[in-house]
């Protein structure tokens, strides 16, 4: 009796199969889906109920008191605890909150109330998860216990210092405390590297950060731009919105400020 030995060929496979890279497929799914698509994941996601709800894909300037009244009721914000915002290493909002109550069932009526509703045009995903805070060393260097009163501002050109900026604002109620009232906002990682453009400033009053998010948030800021030299152009923005070159010949550029509340 003879045996037949059987070969496996490459080009035995369907010449319609294609090849498919990984890498190429997750970067088209995230140029496909939209930002209110995206939302970020949980590692400690719970399918049992627990006392702590976590939402996300929140609109960028959710506060706490949307949470508390506006997502769930002014009756219902006696029986949560507390809640805290989630960021990333470089501080950049990851538009979710950890929303820790007094006990399971609190918790369960609230994400029956809160999961897929529709907030300020986003629908709001909710989960049970089991921690109420998650370590981020970059959140501790740089907040600390100012929660409220800190500003995430970015959009300025890379030449700008923490001097220059408080200078630009002397008309805003700065603090220092242990930490100070102007610093650069970190860059990447755990590096604690300085983001060039962006800054974290603290306010005197939660009532005085809300102020200058409301007077800031996109605002123009022209400078000249001359060479490889950046000089800043003195007066107000609004005179110089066109943007059109000098008759020294420099060219006049112009950055979009925004500024986050840090809860």
């Amino acid at each position: 009796m003879q045996c037949r030995a059987l070969t496996y060929s490459k080009d035995s496979k369907s010449k319609d199969e294609k090849h498919i890279d990984p890498v190429e497929h997750r970067r088209n799914i995230r140029q496909t889906l939209g930002s209110r698509q995206r939302r970020s994941v949980a590692s400690d996601i719970s399918t049992a109920p627990t006392n702590i709800v976590r939402l996300s894909n929140l609109p960028l300037h959710t506060t706490p008191a949307d949470i508390r009244y506006a997502l769930a009721s002014k009756s219902f914000a006696s029986r949560i605890n507390f809640l805290m915002f989630e960021y990333d290493y470089n501080l950049r909002p990851l538009n979710s909150c950890r929303v820790t109550l007094f006990n399971t069932q609190d918790a369960s009526d609230f994400l029956i109330r809160t999961n897929r509703i529709i907030f300020a045009g986003n629908r709001v995903r909710a989960d049970f998860v089991n921690k109420s805070t998650i370590p981020n060393k970059t959140r501790d260097k740089y907040v600390g216990n100012a929660l409220g009163r800190l500003v995430f501002l970015y959009g300025y050109p890379p030449h700008m210092n923490q001097h220059q900026i408080r200078d630009y604002y002397r008309q805003y109620d700065l603090v220092d405390t242990t930490l100070p009232g102007v610093q650069p906002a970190p860059q990447q990682g755990q590096t604690f590297l300085c983001r060039r453009g962006a800054f974290i400033l603290q306010f005197s009053t939660t009532l005085e950060a809300h102020r200058f998010v409301r007077d800031v948030q996109n605002s123009e800021y022209v400078y000249k731009d001359v060479g490889n030299k950046n000089d800043r152009v003195e007066g107000e923005t609004s005179a110089f919105q066109a943007g059109n070159a000098a008759e020294d010949g420099t060219k006049q550029r112009k950055c979009i400020i925004r500024a986050i509340l840090l809860h």
